[in-house]
């Protein structure tokens, strides 16, 4: 069975394999899913990349508890988007 698990990392695409002959993050070619989601889950991981403090990485961060709650919405679209394009797989939310 394969897992992806939906879940945003500094730097990564925010897809992770969970499935047990390939764990880590995916490369979003090998994924059968629209360029549209591709192109949505990158801008969506550059905004959590926008909040990494580099100089002190314990002070990153979202700027308000507002644009916190906006990310995670997005994700929870985009959770939805998943599931439904990636038929055969076990899609979790972080």
């Amino acid at each position: 069975m394969k897992v992806i698990k939906l879940m945003p990392d500094y730097q990564c695409f925010p897809l992770w394999s969970l499935s047990p002959d390939s764990i880590g993050n995916v490369d979003p070619e090998e994924l059968p899913i629209s360029q549209e989601l591709k192109a949505d889950l990158i801008s969506w991981a550059l905004k959590y990349d926008d909040t990494l403090d580099e100089e002190y990485p314990p002070d990153s961060g979202f700027s308000s508890e507002e644009d916190e709650a906006g990310f995670n919405k997005e994700g929870e679209h985009l959770f939805e988007r998943l599931k439904a394009e990636l038929k055969g797989y076990v899609v979790v939310l972080k």
